[in-house]
């Protein structure tokens, strides 16, 4: 039988879960009715109470640094980060929103140059948005996530013109 294998654990997961607790969670199915819930609710209970631990350790586990290391820069250095941990198909979606983000300077380029605002082509109006063109060709659920993207985007963008960085300058 041809399963989809899991995805990789997050570094959270990694620091409150052990190979028994896995162990435990992949043979929660073959256990009996009557236990599964139990198995289910201490696997969950012992690695809430890692993690309570792990935070509460003062610094003095290892595996919490990984948490103090630096936000991303920006939400595209976010997004890719999250990257290993997506299905394929969020992956895929993923890739469309960064390369229309990498494409927008490029449009607002031409928007302001004058290139596409009436003159350049056929059903291109006074009016024309690019970014409705584009949203026109994603599902409704990618045209969702493009327009959450796009708003961070512009939020992101409307910062650093302010000069609001996070290093001082």
């Amino acid at each position: 039988m041809d399963r989809d294998m899991p995805g990789p654990m997050t570094p959270f997961d990694e620091l409150v879960t052990t190979p028994e607790l896995q162990m435990i969670k992949l043979l929660i199915p073959y256990a009996p009715a009557s236990g599964r819930q139990t198995l289910a609710a201490l696997v969950k209970y012992t690695e809430l109470r890692k993690a309570v631990r792990l935070f509460h350790s003062g610094g003095r586990c290892p595996g919490i640094r990984a948490f103090e290391e630096p936000a991303p820069d920006t939400p595209a250095d976010l997004l890719e980060q999250m990257r290993p941990y997506l299905a394929p198909q969020q992956a895929s979606a993923l890739d469309i929103i960064v390369r229309v983000q990498e494409m927008m300077p490029l449009v607002e380029m031409l928007q302001a140059s004058g290139a596409m605002s009436g003159n350049a082509g056929e059903g291109s109006g006074p009016g024309f948005d690019f970014t409705d063109l584009l949203a026109g060709m994603l599902t409704p659920e990618q045209q969702e996530m493009f327009a959450e993207y796009s708003e961070m985007f512009s939020h992101s963008q409307q910062s650093d013109q302010k000069g609001d960085h996070k290093d001082g300058q």
